[in-house]
């Protein structure tokens, strides 16, 4: 547990790619907690 103001909270977070063949779970109940003072990189296009 953090001692830091809690600046972002994702809960559950579900992503699901569809074509019609096949059915991509990308993310899956993924959870994330961003706190004051916390270091955040995101790579990527989307």
């Amino acid at each position: 547990m953090h001692s830091t103001i809690q600046l972002i909270e994702l809960k559950n977070i579900e992503k699901v790619f569809l074509t019609d063949e096949v059915e991509t779970h990308a993310l899956s109940a993924v959870t994330l907690e961003i706190h004051h003072g916390d270091s955040v990189y995101k790579e990527g296009l989307a």
